[in-house]
């Protein structure tokens, strides 16, 4: 995989070495008595004398209580048995216990190491943890006799005040700490090992690393303990299992294309007395007498990963502190050394200690080969930070900070700053400001030689997360995204189109031939002769034509299973003459209510056979054929009866949308139906497909009900716009752009069944801009600052509609956008039925606009005929030209919508194959980028993901 420097790098903290801070739910939790855990310092107040516990010249002497306040040597460091027994440390690491190794009763404090008489059990009282009564191994409780004189030899079990064996225990604030060390040890051997098992299988996983790997990370550093060179049997109380998650991060790096850098975070002895260091109670215990131990370590480590080819680095040690500086620099050239016997070119970090000049490692480092110098740098951990305001701590990165990494990289070794993070000292920051705050890190940082980590991927804090702070627009590493995209339309899952799916969502819909724009003609079996709406509207329906066309088609608007509203030609409604009062049927409404309501009653045996029920309850009948009227009774289905028609539905008329899905279904069940189509159409797994297979965006249609969200206007359910959330999450997560395309515009701007119309008419006009620009407002505040917003179109193919009107909306459109974010592309889809070049002035007054064009070799007569070497020709000839002519104005050019589909039957594999590469080799010319229709479909070739599956294109 071989080093590509600088690494963008990010830490993988408690993970593999515990840092309890970071979780929540703490991993803690379960722990008894978790607020006692190894390293946490209390205090014991004598509640009779009012004294507190002392270990008289820090350690090495008696244990009193004389002392008024509490400070260094009244303070006792745990070292935890038990859930209820400890090791009492002091001041100089001498341990309380029995005299004469508890062969007497007074407690002195003179051990080097614990053992039995140096072990007390703390008794808490059930109404008041911190008032305590301390047994010790002779089975006797501590009692304070005097000032100068404690002793273990009390029986009595009085938690009265008074009582010389009753303390009051102070945890000193800020001492707790939350290492690998307190969680094993907390749990104790036989709880820890589920909990460190679960933990490691859980916190990081794969999926992990393909969310760093698509957010432009390259590497992971990987903390680990000292402990992990002796799995699966480390010392008690750390437990086996972290070697083998190493493992699994090596292999998962490796399928993401990421380099792994492995940290000696917790040094045997504690390198620097911190949680995360292994410490058992906060000392800083590493020395001379560690160093071969903590050398072999190394040693296993880089004959284990040595050869890994996509290892990035073996750190010897992370943040030293306290520790001697030539027993460092010792450490550092015999640990060096174990590297080199396994691997001869691999990165060797040498961390700089935290208590010393960035420059103390500049000349030891002269004498080595491919080593690295890391720094940290928090704007934390010193008071200087807390009076400082925003542009002070952006300065101090951009001046100190810049500075200092800048001698750091003068020297032999590589520079890394191997732990920066977004936190800071300012309480309630705007997003603005943390941004520019984490933008001047990154600027700064990246010039490191060996590049940065950020601490850490994950952590309930938010600043200190990375993955937050992506997934939340502070942080884009890999923005801004090149384009063109090349990118794919996620249709028929926000706004439906029945043909794409089978099996079809319309199959569980009763009358499901009979919906919303379904054209219906209607012949009477009796006179043999067509209903008709005479003048195509606003007078009798008589029944009077031998054959059929416009003024004798009706389309219906679905009320329920099996009532109907008619329209007619001009847009009027059947319905019954003085607004239901008689019975003489007529198209003269314009709008309808109960008189223009039917009920359409299918024979059993013939489906299309047919009676219909007006809102009076009676039948409508041919008298003549000048005359039909709503009044009889009879019950007959013989042809003969006037009652009785043949119903003929309009071929290639049925629309499948949106409308007709959940006007169908109802709102009983649409509800389900639209939520488990969203829920399972398109999930996270689709981007990982799409991201591993070469795309970085997405365009997905959304209808216009989608700013009406959870409760649109009926027949449209609420939803879609969740599913929109989980979009810009999936697509963050891998990389990827989102193009959000509104669709279907209120009133239908092309009469298309994906337009979300009810029956086919395009009614959307000025009257209608207004609320569409809503729309658009609508989603660009709500989505205009995400990080991977790839781009708002405005409106997909409008057709028949008023360019005028057109342009007016298209302009306040644009503003509204512009209200939200100043720099979103904004994408104008051409008018379907004009040339392409039809805005390319209109578009000169804008900035970051795009024009979408769509290109099928479909929808016309002339690619019926032509051959699959003429499709790629006209591709390669008219469609360039055509797409150059938009390329070259002020606006970026889109291939919104393509297809591999076209009307060659039989096609062979090749001959698709050459017609998909023809089109990607043309479309990918256009400035912004294409699109193809769609992801998924029933047909292969406009599913993309098919065609990818199958061979035919390999992006």
């Amino acid at each position: 995989m071989g080093n590509v420097l600088p690494y963008k790098a990010v830490n993988l903290a408690n993970w593999l070495v515990v840092e309890g801070w970071m979780q929540e739910p703490s991993l803690f939790d379960g722990i008894v008595n978790k607020d006692l855990l190894d390293g946490t310092q209390v205090q014991l107040k004598s509640t009779k004398f009012n004294k507190y516990l002392t270990s008289e010249n820090g350690g090495g002497a008696d244990v009193v209580a004389n002392r008024g306040s509490a400070s260094g040597w009244e303070t006792f460091k745990l070292w935890r048995i038990s859930d209820s027994s400890f090791n009492l440390r002091v001041f100089n690491k001498k341990f309380v216990g029995l005299e004469n190794h508890g062969g007497g009763n007074k407690i002195i404090s003179v051990s080097d190491s614990p053992s039995q008489p140096e072990t007390f059990e703390i008794i808490r009282n059930n109404n008041d943890p911190f008032k305590i009564r301390i047994k010790a191994s002779n089975g006797r409780f501590l009692q304070v006799r005097s000032e100068t004189l404690v002793t273990a030899d009390y029986e009595g079990t009085n938690w009265d005040e008074s009582d010389p064996s009753v303390f009051r225990m102070n945890i000193v604030p800020d001492t707790t700490l939350q290492g690998e060390y307190q969680l094993t040890n907390g749990y104790g051997p036989d709880r820890a090992p589920q909990v460190m098992r679960d933990h490691w299988n859980t916190y990081i996983t794969e999926d992990d690393f393909r969310f760093m790997s698509a957010n432009g990370l390259n590497a992971v550093r990987i903390p680990v303990g000292w402990w992990i060179a002796k799995d699966p049997n480390p010392p008690k109380p750390f437990v086996g299992g972290s070697l083998a998650a190493l493992d699994n991060a090596f292999i998962w790096a490796q399928n993401h294309g990421m380099n792994v850098i492995i940290d000696l975070h917790a040094a045997e002895g504690s390198q620097n007395g911190n949680d995360h260091s292994g410490a058992r109670d906060g000392y800083t215990e590493w020395g001379d007498s560690y160093i071969p131990n903590t050398v072999q370590v190394i040693d296993f480590l880089a004959e284990r990963y040595g050869t890994r080819p996509n290892l990035g680095a073996i750190e010897l040690m992370s943040g030293p502190r306290g520790v001697n500086l030539e027993s460092l620099k010792k450490y550092y050239k015999e640990a060096y050394d174990a590297v080199r016997k396994h691997n001869s070119s691999a990165y060797v970090i040498m961390s700089n200690p935290l208590d010393a000049d960035s420059k103390v490692l500049l000349s030891f480092v002269q004498d080595f080969d491919r080593v690295v110098i890391d720094v940290h740098y928090y704007n934390l951990f010193s008071s200087d930070f807390n009076r400082m305001n925003v542009q002070q701590n952006i300065d101090v990165i951009r001046n100190g900070r810049a500075s200092d990494l800048s001698v750091v990289s003068s020297s032999n070794a590589l520079s890394f700053v191997g732990e920066w993070t977004g936190a800071w000292s300012i309480q309630g920051a705007s997003k603005e400001d943390l941004k520019r705050y984490v933008q001047a890190q990154l600027d700064v940082y990246s010039r490191a030689t060996f590049g940065w980590a950020y601490l850490a991927y994950k952590c309930r804090i938010n600043e200190w997360s990375l993955r937050w702070m992506i997934q939340n627009g502070y942080i884009c590493l890999s923005c801004p995204q090149n384009l063109p995209y090349k990118a794919v339309n996620l249709g028929n899952w926000l706004v439906v189109e029945g043909w794409m799916q089978e099996p079809s969502l319309f199959d569980g819909i009763v009358n499901n031939d009979l919906l919303d724009g379904t054209q219906v003609q209607l012949k009477s079996t009796k006179f043999n002769k067509y209903l008709t709406s005479e003048n195509g509207g606003g007078a009798d329906v008589v029944a009077n034509r031998g054959s059929a066309s416009g003024w004798e088609t009706f389309k219906l608007w679905r009320i329920s299973d099996s009532s109907f509203n008619l329209r007619v030609f001009n847009k009027k409604f059947v319905g019954l003459e003085n607004h239901g009062g008689g019975n003489k049927i007529i198209s003269v409404s314009d709008s309808p209510s109960q008189p223009e309501t039917f009920e359409i009653i299918r024979d059993n045996n013939d489906p299309f056979k047919i009676r219909i029920k007006a809102s009076n309850g009676l039948f409508l009948q041919v008298r003549s054929e000048t005359s039909v009227t709503a009044d009889y009774h009879g019950t007959n289905w013989d042809e003969s009866d006037p009652s009785v028609f043949r119903m003929t539905i309009v071929p290639g008329t049925t629309l499948q949308g949106e409308y007709q899905l959940t006007n169908g279904y109802g709102p009983d069940r649409a509800p389900q139906v639209m939520k488990d189509h969203w829920r399972t159409y398109i999930t996270e797994d689709d981007f990982r497909f799409m991201s591993e297979n070469g795309l970085n965006a997405v365009r997905i249609p959304v209808g216009w009900w989608i700013a009406k969200d959870p409760n649109p206007p009926k027949p449209f359910v609420g939803g879609s716009l969740e599913a929109l959330d989980n979009a810009f999450i999936w697509a963050q997560n891998h990389g990827m752009k989102v193009i959000i395309d509104l669709h279907a515009a209120e009133g239908s701007q092309n009469g298309n069944d994906h337009s979300g119309t009810r029956d086919g008419y395009t009614e959307w006009g000025d009257s209608y801009i207004p609320n569409t620009v809503q729309v658009i407002d609508f989603l660009a505040e709500r989505y205009g600052n995400r990080p991977n917003l790839g781009g708002i179109e405005l409106m997909n193919e409008p057709q028949g509609v008023n360019l005028e009107s057109l342009k007016k909306y298209y302009k306040e459109a644009y503003d509204a956008v512009r209200k939200h974010n100043p720099s979103a592309y904004v994408i104008m889809s051409n008018p379907l039925d004009a040339d392409s070049k039809v805005l390319l002035s209109f578009v000169k007054g804008f900035d970051r606009v795009v024009i979408d064009v769509h290109y099928y070799n479909l929808y016309s007569s002339k690619f019926n005929n032509m051959t699959a070497q003429q499709n790629i020709d006209y591709i390669r000839n008219e469609r360039a030209s055509d797409l150059s002519g938009v390329s070259s104005s002020n606006a970026l050019s889109f291939v919104g919508e393509w297809t591999g589909a076209w009307s060659i039957k039989g096609a062979s594999k090749e001959d698709l194959k050459r017609y998909a590469q023809a089109q990607l080799d043309v479309y990918s010319r256009a400035t912004f980028g294409w699109a193809y229709w769609s992801y998924k479909c029933r047909y292969m070739e406009w599913s993309l993901k098919s065609m990818i599956e199958n061979g035919y294109i390999k992006l």
